[in-house]
């Protein structure tokens, strides 16, 4: 499965994010002109993040086919201002997936993270339960994608700069 998050201001619109999952793992990384900048997570459990243009290991966890609980694999911020983001203009292709996110609706940026849940409907709601209690920005939007294992879950939220 391939989910793309596409930002707009009504007028342009910019591919911010991917997200890719395949027997192999999940991959996440941002959509960035000039940089390759992404997160995967192996089926074995090994982690690796390419933040600045060298692919490093962060950690080992369990195997995706033993996934218990969550695990955050990226999250960033982005302005209101879309004509200000070094992102691809996005061209209509095929894609599983698309999540919109209209900037126009978030007055102070946006916040994304996306996290890997475990496959039981308790898993999300324990997501959504600590994203609340832990004095987390107000959290806008929730789009989950059951079709995978893990599920991935794409977590908005609004008023990132004060």
């Amino acid at each position: 499965m391939h989910i793309e998050l596409v930002a707009t201001d009504g007028k342009i619109q910019k591919r911010v994010l991917w997200v890719s999952s395949t027997n192999n793992g999940v991959y996440s990384g941002y959509c960035h002109e000039d940089h390759d900048i992404h997160v995967t997570y192996h089926a074995d459990g090994n982690v690796f993040n390419n933040l600045t243009g060298k692919t490093t290991k962060a950690f080992t966890a369990k195997p995706l086919r033993n996934f218990i609980g969550q695990q955050q694999l990226i999250c960033f911020g982005l302005s209101n201002i879309i004509s200000s983001l070094h992102s691809p203009v996005y061209e209509l292709k095929k894609l599983d997936a698309i999540v919109s996110v209209d900037v126009r609706n978030y007055q102070k940026g946006v916040g994304c993270m996306v996290f890997l849940v475990e496959t039981k409907s308790i898993a999300l709601a324990e997501l959504i339960n600590s994203l609340y209690e832990a004095n987390h920005p107000k959290i806008t939007e929730i789009h989950s994608f059951l079709e995978c294992n893990p599920w991935i879950a794409i977590v908005l939220y609004a008023n990132l700069y004060a």
